[in-house]
């Protein structure tokens, strides 16, 4: 059993530039933790999962909380709550999954205060907001003093709590490529209770029709718990490209995808039932996109 304990000590600090965040960061590597919403870090901390001697806030970092449209980019803050993007006609219009994802992730407080750039960083395997965003081919901005580099979510988490930021990296916003045309996309999940529980099995998918709306151009499939970090299933997206959609198909996809996961048993479920899980929620996530997309080519 994990007792939570009181808050250990430590100096905190809020200030209110990019510099100045990584400059702390990069004089005390390894001492250090951002707190975004502290959703997370609180209880990680309380647990003693974590003990940093320094505790970088960025709430005076306004400019790190946005969700914007420009030059065919489409970009959200790191510091972007989950109920900015549940709420925003922008992610409505665009990525409808997106914020229906982040309107069904914890309470109405827990969505106030938690955001998108401490989510991802978590790294943790049931991200519910990895799925979706890789199946969008999703980037993330990081900003250091040395520079800034653009990495590609899929190749960002290294394992569970771990990605490919360095010590002295701040994660600044997450890009998102413009949606192609006859698409949609859909996240499905299995939890315990609707709002507060961890996510047992998720699977988002993301289908791109060819012109005329009957064959399949593209389609992506990415799992939250189904390995150590969330993932991209690719195999089984290649065994959906220019196929005709029917439920052999689908059934082809949802077995492929099974064969590429490798959950964990836990307390929560065992291995074999998450796959199960995958197996039906691939099936059920790839059959609300392709509607999606359908709808799109009428």
């Amino acid at each position: 059993m994990v007792y939570l304990r009181r808050l250990p000590r430590f100096e905190y600090f809020a200030p209110s530039s990019f510099a100045t965040v990584c400059g702390a960061l990069a004089e005390h590597p390894g001492e250090t933790r951002l707190l975004a919403g502290g959703t997370d870090l609180i209880l990680q901390m309380r647990r003693r999962e974590v003990v940093p001697r320094y505790v970088i806030g960025l709430k005076n970092l306004p400019e790190l909380a946005f969700i914007r449209s420009r030059h065919h980019t489409f970009a959200l803050g790191a510091m972007t709550t989950l109920g900015a993007i549940e709420s925003s006609s922008l992610v409505s219009r665009e990525y409808d999954f997106l914020a229906q994802t982040a309107a069904e992730m914890g309470s109405p407080e827990i969505r106030l205060v938690a955001t998108i750039g401490g989510n991802l960083a978590s790294a943790l395997p049931c991200s519910d907001l990895a799925p979706p965003l890789l199946v969008l081919q999703a980037a993330v901005k990081l900003y250091s003093l040395r520079g800034e580099r653009t990495v590609a979510l899929d190749e960002f988490f290294r394992g569970p709590g771990q990605t490919v930021m360095e010590p002295d990296e701040l994660l600044e916003e997450i890009r998102l490529p413009p949606r192609p045309a006859l698409s949609g996309g859909a996240y499905l999940k299995f939890h315990d209770r609707h709002a507060m529980d961890m996510t047992v099995a998720g699977v988002a998918a993301f289908v791109v029709l060819q012109p005329g709306g009957e064959r399949v151009q593209d389609t992506r499939i990415a799992l939250a718990t189904g390995g150590p970090v969330p993932l991209r299933v690719k195999r089984a997206e290649a065994a959906l490209r220019d196929q005709i959609f029917t439920e052999k198909t689908l059934e082809r996809a949802a077995n492929v995808a099974c064969e590429e996961a490798h959950p964990r048993t836990s307390w929560r479920a065992s291995r074999g039932f998450r796959l199960e899980l995958i197996r039906v929620l691939t099936r059920r996530a790839l059959r609300q996109a392709w509607e999606k997309a359908g709808k799109a080519a009428a």
